[in-house]
């Protein structure tokens, strides 16, 4: 893997000397591949229990999932490189005929078709779900996937009656600056990538920010949920996160654990979340 990531990062910084802008736009283009792992058939089972359906976003085919019958509705986002089954235990316990609970496999991840995945494509997707569906009361979301949830709140003038943060980076900034530092890019390949991001969204890396998003977003309540041992995403994010909110006067709690890592899988946060929605 090393050797690898050594010849990624000489070809890319080889290229900006050749040709800067398709070295940005290759850099942006591999930096949004999510590299995506088959399901395993135990898993592509219990996403088969659900009433499934597609969405065409930007001629993909996305796959989404329902499950219950319930007036209250719940809409899961997963991260990165994840799909609609790592929210399985969260499927089992809510209760079905209180809620009818919505996921969906990112672009480019799990069934959905696609080479690649942004923020703009989970809110495309968001958006797609919604006009279908109608409107969440709850949006419970991981990683990425909760980035991109304050993203669509943002744009879209939405407010949820609750949201749930878990282990959600602060800023677009972050992984942009990790997958640098990974593939050693030199200034020359981040400046054009940093172009064609631009070019892509619309808008400059800073702009993705909760800083920005906190401008408008309003959820009712706001549950923020972050690991001390976060590999990934800096638990301080939970805590700015929380800051911000308040600061804006939002009514949000914060719980920072300690040794469930990046994906807190463990029963005490489904608990919390499920009581959390529940309340």
């Amino acid at each position: 893997m090393k050797i690898i990531l050594q010849l990624i990062s000489y070809y890319f910084n080889l290229l900006a000397w050749i040709n800067p802008k398709i070295s940005g736009k290759q850099a942006f283009y591999l930096f949004a591949y999510p590299f995506k792992a088959k399901l395993k058939k135990s898993q592509q089972k219990f996403l088969n229990s659900a009433e499934q359906f597609k969405l065409n976003v930007e001629n993909k085919n996305v796959q989404c999932y329902k499950w219950g019958k319930g007036k209250e509705t719940i809409l899961f986002v997963h991260g990165w490189q994840s799909h609609s089954y790592r929210w399985k235990p969260y499927i089992n316990s809510f209760d079905k005929k209180k809620y009818t609970l919505y996921a969906f496999d990112a672009p480019g991840h799990g069934n959905s078709e696609g080479p690649f995945c942004s923020i703009p494509l989970y809110e495309k997707t968001m958006d797609a779900l919604m006009s279908r569906e109608g409107q969440m009361d709850h949006l419970i979301a991981h990683s990425i996937g909760s980035f991109a949830c304050a993203s669509y709140m943002y744009h879209h003038q939405y407010s949820p009656f609750s949201y749930i943060s878990l282990a959600s980076p602060f800023t677009a900034n972050e992984f942009i600056a990790d997958f640098r530092k990974r593939l050693q890019l030199t200034e020359k390949v981040h400046r054009h990538m940093s172009e064609y991001f631009i070019k892509y969204t619309g808008h400059p890396i800073q702009y993705y920010s909760h800083k920005t998003f906190n401008k408008a977003i309003k959820p009712k309540n706001t549950l923020i949920i972050h690991d001390k041992q976060d590999e990934a995403t800096p638990y301080k994010n939970g805590i700015k996160l929380n800051q911000l909110m308040k600061k804006a006067s939002m009514k949000v709690e914060l719980l920072i654990t300690d040794g469930f890592k990046h994906s807190l899988r463990n029963p005490s946060v489904l608990e919390k979340v499920i009581a959390f929605v529940n309340s």
